[in-house]
């Protein structure tokens, strides 16, 4: 385990660091002059600047944790297990991720005083409603079955454990996409844009009645960091979203619009979309308000963008496996 240099200016820790937020995180606190260290399970396509460094570990491990997070520094936890394939295949590591890393976190970043942000995620609303989710809106009292409950119930409980540790600050991030996202894990607007690519009919669960807000990851990037550097008054649990509403029939549609490329779509199950029972939810659209108050943010990029960025993106993914 490579040792930290005291003298240099305190750094940043994330961990998830080689996801597509965490990357983005990482290079915009980089291009501040910031020092990051980053945690992973796993090697990416980020790779540290002058005077961070990358670490291969897990947040359930205390020695690991006990090396990088810094005293009276700065903590973006991110790690998790992402997207509906992966929580369906590994919903224990999903909880125990959620759960266990976060309180181990937690802890020492309260012992070394350093503030920690989670990012939740609005899937701990439970299957939405038709009308604006607002922080203080009351919880489900049950997620339905798992393996698909362990997502929201892991990230409910870390939350927790967050809000009751000093400083501890929560943003519950509301569908995030841009390059970087693979469509293997689930995630709705990679597999469209992906399928539209590749000439496919874009797979459309039901009628596609179903509603979404979408964020670029760029947006969601600068609001996580205005986040943690606001000051100590700032309300401590936030939605983090785009404005825009999309039916995923709409979306569908639109993705095809954007990419020029009219390929239809297919009715699919969602077992058959993601390998196992998926459950559902009709309408998620958050109430941005506070975010917009506190932290004085509002996504600036829209579908078109997110879109491009990941035809953009996948498309050099797929010439750089030939």
């Amino acid at each position: 385990m490579q040792s930290l240099d005291s003298s240099q200016p305190t750094p940043v820790l994330i961990t998830g660091v080689q996801g597509m937020i965490g990357r983005r995180l990482a290079r915009m606190l980089e291009q501040g002059g910031r020092r990051v260290l980053g945690l992973d399970t796993r090697p990416g396509r980020w790779t540290p600047a002058r005077g961070g460094g990358f670490w291969i570990g897990d947040v359930r491990q205390r020695d690991v944790l006990s090396e990088l997070v810094p005293e009276g520094g700065r903590v973006l936890h991110l790690a998790s297990v992402v997207g509906v394939c992966e929580v369906l295949r590994r919903s224990r590591e999903c909880v125990e991720v959620s759960v266990d890393g976060t309180r181990l976190l937690a802890d020492l970043c309260r012992e070394r005083g350093a503030r920690l942000l989670f990012t939740s995620s609005s899937e701990v609303y439970g299957d939405g409603s038709g009308r604006l989710l607002a922080e203080s809106d009351p919880l489900p009292e049950s997620y339905g079955a798992w393996p698909r409950a362990a997502y929201p119930e892991g990230k409910r409980i870390a939350e927790e454990i967050v809000l009751s540790t000093p400083g501890g600050r929560v943003g519950r991030l509301f569908n995030v996409s841009g390059p970087g996202q693979a469509s293997e894990s689930g995630m709705v607007l990679p597999t469209f844009v992906r399928a539209c690519l590749e000439g496919n009919p874009l797979p459309l669960i039901g009628e596609g009645k179903d509603l979404r807000c979408f964020q670029h990851v760029d947006d969601a990037a600068t609001a996580l960091l205005r986040f943690l550097e606001a000051p100590d008054g700032v309300r401590r649990l936030l939605n983090i979203g785009g404005s825009e509403r999309w039916t995923m029939a709409a979306l569908a549609e639109e993705v095809q619009r954007i990419l020029g490329r009219q390929v239809g779509t297919r009715r699919v199950s969602a077992e058959e979309r993601y390998g196992g029972p998926a459950g559902g939810c009709q309408h998620r659209q958050p109430d941005l308000s506070s975010m917009q108050r506190e932290l004085g943010h509002r996504a600036r990029q829209g579908l078109f963008r997110i879109v491009q960025d990941l035809a953009r993106d996948l498309g050099l993914q797929a010439r750089s496996a030939v």
